[in-house]
C-alpha cells in the first residue's frame, strides 16, 4: 500500500542545527587538508633558504595547523547561512505552488501481513494527501 504525502514546508531550526555540525565535521576535514598543504609547502620553501626565500614562507608550516578551527568554524557558518537561505526559498515557493510529494510505500512482515489479509496493515495509519508540515 502507497501513500502520497506533500512537504510543504521545511521547519528551519533543526535544518540548521544538523547542517551546522555537519558543516563543523567537514570543514575540520578541510582545516587538517589546508594544514598538511601548508606544511609541505612551508617545509618545501624553507628547503630553499640559501635562496632567501625560505625565511619569508617558512611559518606556513605552523600556520596550517593553526588554520584548522578557523576553516572549520567559517566553513560552518557560511554553510549554514546559506542553508538557511535555500530552506527558506523552499519554505516561499512551497506555500506559493505546493510542496514536494512524496509516495511512500510499505515494505517487510507488516505490508505481506496486510496483502494477505487482503485489507489495510495494522498500527497507525496516515490518510493519502495529508500534509506534512515538518520533520
Amino acid at each position: 500500500m502507497s501513500q502520497t504525502l506533500v512537504l510543504k514546508k521545511i521547519p528551519l531550526w533543526p535544518v540548521l542545527k544538523i547542517s551546522f555540525v555537519t558543516f563543523i565535521i567537514i570543514g575540520v576535514f578541510i582545516g587538517v587538508f589546508y594544514a598538511i598543504m601548508l606544511s609541505a609547502w612551508g617545509a618545501l620553501m624553507s628547503s630553499f633558504a640559501e635562496a632567501g626565500l625560505g625565511d619569508q614562507l617558512g611559518p606556513l608550516r605552523g600556520l596550517g595547523f593553526v588554520l584548522i578551527p578557523v576553516v572549520a568554524i567559517l566553513y560552518a557558518v557560511f554553510g549554514t547561512i546559506v542553508v538557511a537561505i535555500w530552506t527558506l526559498v523552499y519554505n516561499l515557493i512551497a506555500a506559493v505552488v505546493g510542496g514536494v510529494e512524496l509516495v511512500l510505500e510499505e515494505s517487510g512482515e507488516r505490508a505481506a501481513a496486510a496483502r494477505r489479509q487482503g485489507g489495510e496493515s495494522q498500527g497507525p495509519h496516515v490518510p493519502p494527501e495529508k500534509t506534512i508540515s515538518g520533520f
